[in-house]
């Protein structure tokens, strides 16, 4: 068995070895610190795989001067299961607060003229209809397209509520909607 002291100086160096080794030690530690924040063990598990891949592609993200692996570990952990549960407190908050999108079919039926729809996104910049696009119609969380697009997620999400306050205005101007 490894000391303590050899998994962290593999770790850094990003041996897979080490990444095993402290799943093997530590993982039950981890999966409980997930679980306490997310109360669903898939979830936890999920947490738990997904921080440690994230640690493996970064590996300079440890630094054994500033604390002990398994605490390293269990604070990345904690704090992306925090993450998770609040942008699914996010995400179920918007999705009640605000009118479902009309599908395609409803668009095309009449419900929201398609024409009316395509000279208000032609009003909006490129970038806001690129991340109206990704979110709509694509349906990709906010994460997936500050990737897809290389920016901030915090960037992504001022740009979406600026595209759908905008969108509003038109829509309310031509008399499509009543607010």
């Amino acid at each position: 068995m490894y000391e303590e002291l050899e998994i962290a100086r593999a770790f850094v160096a990003q041996e897979a070895w080490a990444y095993e080794a402290a799943y093997r030690i530590h993982g039950g530690v981890l999966h409980a610190a997930a679980l306490q924040v997310l109360r669903h063990d898939q979830d936890a598990q999920d947490c738990v795989h997904d921080v440690l891949l994230r640690l493996w592609r970064r590996g300079d993200a440890f630094r054994p001067a500033r604390g002990s692996l398994r605490a390293f570990l269990a604070i990345c952990v904690r704090n992306e299961a925090l993450s998770r549960l609040r942008k699914a407190h996010n995400r179920e908050r918007i999705e009640q607060s605000t009118e479902p999108v009309p599908d395609r079919a409803d668009i095309a039926g009449g419900v929201v003229e398609r024409e009316s729809v395509r000279r208000a996104l032609n009003e909006l910049t490129e970038k806001q209809r690129q991340t109206i696009a990704l979110a709509y119609f694509d349906r990709i969380t906010l994460d997936e397209i500050a990737g897809r697009l290389g920016e901030p997620v915090g960037t992504v999400k001022s740009r979406l509520s600026t595209s759908l306050r905008r969108l509003r205005q038109i829509f309310t101007a031509e008399g499509s909607i009543d607010v």
